[in-house]
């Protein structure tokens, strides 16, 4: 890799920068500060130089980079005043301070450094609002060398730059190798971070794992086509040439560049079906998955990705999150989200770039990788049936711009322009708008049924009046340049119609659950509203121009319009008028989720269960009049008659659980041999979810409320979101 002059900025995308300073000759004055290099590595600095005579000696790269000015010290009048002042917006804008008490000292106190005495008598500052509140910045960002630091700590903000350097905790190559290897606390810290994703072992070696050129070259190219329009965490010109590098020289690959593109690897392993593997790799999918998500988790774990500083590193960690989201266990992945949301307040993700100083293209970069691992964390939080790590109130980071990747370039000075219509970021940036509403209008939703239940209309009707806003922002900024002859803005097209109906049934549907008074008229609307959302959902898995985004949509479902379909049909509700229309798209629902008919999980047991009970209860005027039960009722019943016998309650307890990183029978597929040390076993987490479902043996429909399957969706740790508000 060529050298940079030190004055160059390293770039932090999705490939980040490791060029190192030239050398410079022994001439000079002495130096105001320590060198960098001796800094670092917390040796005596002589000062003179570059290089100094501790560099020189140990033939080390010298620079020196000058300190930042001191920060000037707060007041403690001025903090204390600042904190009371918080604290009280927060306790009026929750209704425990009344908004017309006396004003506090902070009232008649300016919190910007200006003196007291200089305030007009009489005049009175009300509390800081919300986005006040955002504005109270009070950390930096510490920006050397392609890595960051966001520092928002009394204790760390009196040190000077040279500690404040982001690489300061991190070993890197050179004479610190020896110091990883002795150091307890260091080996301690890899062994976590290995423990942490059960696989790996800290320092094992990853060249033996590298595919060949042409293969390397073709998952590239599975993943900028199933992945990337998705996700746009990365910069596609440049990481199409961080790819070519690595995968032409391996051993030249540092160790960020290395865990980013095993990532890659296997996501595209991950995202290919069976065919598609056997095509293009001729191996087996499961073979090719076990090989890569191990080399994945090692490349991690080489990286030091829970203590990083390295933006690559972090993006290469959500990237790994989006491709097991379905397999690991909701519980062991909510723990790890909850890791990615610690890495990005550490480097500053939650805070703007833009009013951190941040270049153009490291904002964009920035702003699209916070905006990924958010939902993830909101997503994270439903399969669990826990709270956000990364609550609304802490982040303040704008949305990326509505821009293709050749707008933006690594050392571009200029803002980019934002496009107006379908760009390559149009499917994430319409993602961003239902996270914006989401944070909006939360607090509705979750007290819906309250709202209803309090006769609170005028509530109602601002939520309904917000989402209907949405759909008018949808439809102008995205929507109508959309051209459905292209997968993603097909794709689109399909999440912007679908998530703002998905918004109005959890709305409605509360009301329907509470007020038995509700009419007719509501109901019919209620009931065409759940039609449509399961023809959404066929229009998505059944079209074949979306077979690659397969598996983003397998990790949606639209549990709400399900469960309300079969229990209507069930008591035979005056609002269906043609029952035959319902029983049609809930065999379609079969068919497009296969993972419903497998045993295991204990809500795709219920489901079914609530299914077979919905059609043997439902009224004898909306049988068919052959009487017949479809083919999906006959494999439901059979399901239910061989667990009633005893025999899926034997396959579920008694017999191992398949796993999809274990390796195949011999059955002439080539395996490759996986070291032991790195491909620890996975069933710790992997598949975990398969819960023992006997408590739903004894489940009858007849008692079906909606506090059992909120409960159930929750224990059972199986629910994957809903398409609604930008979510993955």
């Amino acid at each position: 890799m060529e050298e940079a002059a030190p004055q160059s900025r390293p770039v932090t995308i999705a490939p980040a920068f490791d060029g190192m300073p030239r050398q410079q000759d022994n001439s000079g004055p002495p130096q105001a500060s320590t060198c960098t290099t001796c800094a670092r590595r917390k040796v005596k600095c002589d000062k003179t130089g570059p290089p100094c005579a501790t560099c020189k000696k140990g033939r080390l790269n010298c620079y020196y980079e000058a300190p930042a000015p001191r920060k000037r010290k707060r007041k403690p009048i001025e903090d204390v005043y600042e904190r009371l002042e918080q604290y009280e917006s927060l306790l009026k804008q929750h209704g425990l301070l009344d908004q017309s008490e006396k004003a506090s000292p902070t009232d008649e106190t300016p919190t910007n450094g200006v003196d007291a005495k200089t305030t007009v008598i009489g005049e009175k500052k009300t509390g800081p609002t919300a986005g006040e509140l955002l504005g109270m910045k009070t950390g930096k960002l510490v920006n050397v060398r392609g890595k960051s630091r966001y520092i928002d700590s009394t204790l760390w903000t009196n040190l000077n730059e040279e500690e404040l350097h982001p690489s300061s905790e991190e070993d890197e190559s050179g004479d610190d190798d020896l110091t990883r290897a002795t150091s307890f606390t260091n080996g301690t810290s890899e062994s976590m971070a290995a423990g942490i994703l059960s696989g790996g072992s800290p320092g094992a070696s990853l060249l033996n794992f590298h595919p060949t050129y042409d293969a390397a070259m073709k998952m590239w190219k599975v993943f900028q086509s199933h992945v990337e329009p998705l996700t746009k965490l990365l910069h596609v010109p440049t990481a199409t040439a961080l790819v070519q590098r690595a995968a032409a020289n391996p051993s030249s690959a540092s160790k960020a560049v290395e865990c980013l593109i095993f990532v890659i690897y296997h996501f595209a392993c991950a995202v290919m079906d069976e065919e598609e593997c056997e095509e293009l790799m001729h191996q087996s999918q499961s073979v090719l998955q076990k090989k890569y998500h191990a080399a994945a988790v090692q490349g991690l774990v080489n990286a030091s990705f829970v203590r990083t500083t390295d933006l690559m590193v972090v993006q290469a960690y959500v990237l790994f999150l989006l491709s097991v989201r379905t397999s690991y266990d909701p519980h062991t992945f909510w723990i790890l989200t909850g890791i990615g949301v610690r890495l990005g307040q550490r480097i500053g993700l939650h805070r703007d770039p833009e009013d951190l100083g941040v270049q153009p293209f490291e904002v964009q970069m920035r702003r699209r990788l916070f905006w990924q691992l958010l939902p993830l964390d909101g997503i994270a939080s439903v399969m669990s049936g826990t709270g956000m790590a990364a609550p609304y109130e802490t982040w303040d980071t704008k949305q990326p711009l509505n821009i293709d990747d050749e707008d933006i370039w690594p050392d571009m000075a200029e803002t980019p322009v934002e496009r107006t219509g379908a760009t390559d970021m149009m499917f994430c940036m319409m993602r961003t708008e239902f996270g914006r509403f989401h944070k909006k209008m939360k607090p509705f939703f979750d007290g819906a049924g309250k709202l209803w239940q309090a006769g609170n209309t005028a509530a109602a009707d601002e939520m309904e009046q917000a989402i209907a806003d949405l759909e008018e922002t949808m439809e102008s900024k995205y929507l109508r340049y959309a051209d459905p002859v292209y997968p993603l803005h097909l794709l689109a097209l399909l999440l912007g119609r679908g998530a703002p109906q998905n918004a109005r049934l959890r709305l409605r549907l509360p009301r329907m659950r509470m007020n038995p008074d509700v009419t007719e008229e509501e109901k019919k609307t209620t009931w065409k509203m759940c039609l449509k959302m399961f023809d959404y959902d066929k229009s998505a898995h059944t079209n074949p121009v979306l077979r690659k985004f397969s598996w983003h949509m397998q990790a949606v479902f639209q549990w709400d319009s399900v469960i309300w379909v079969l229990n209507e049909v069930r008591r035979g509700s005056p609002a269906i008028m043609d029952p035959s229309e319902a029983w049609t798209r809930i065999e379609w629902m079969f068919e497009c989720h296969p993972q419903f008919m497998r045993p295991g999980r204990a809500l795709h047991f219920a489901i079914r269960k609530l299914a077979l009970k919905a059609w043997d209860g439902q009224p004898d005027r909306f049988k068919p009049a052959d009487r017949l039960d479809p083919s999906f009722i006959k494999q439901l019943r059979m399901m239910c008659e061989k667990r009633s016998a005893g025999s899926i309650s034997s396959e579920s307890t008694t017999q191992p659980k398949p796993n999809p990183w274990s390796p195949p029978v011999d059955n002439g597929d080539t395996f490759v041999p996986v070291d032991p040390a790195i491909a620890a076993p996975m069933d710790g987490i992997m598949l975990s979810t398969a819960i023992e479902t006997n408590f739903l043996d004894g489940f009858s429909a007849d008692n079906v409320d909606w506090v059992f399957w909120d409960q159930l969706i929750q224990d059972s740790g199986s629910l994957p979101p809903a398409i609604n508000f930008g979510s993955q």
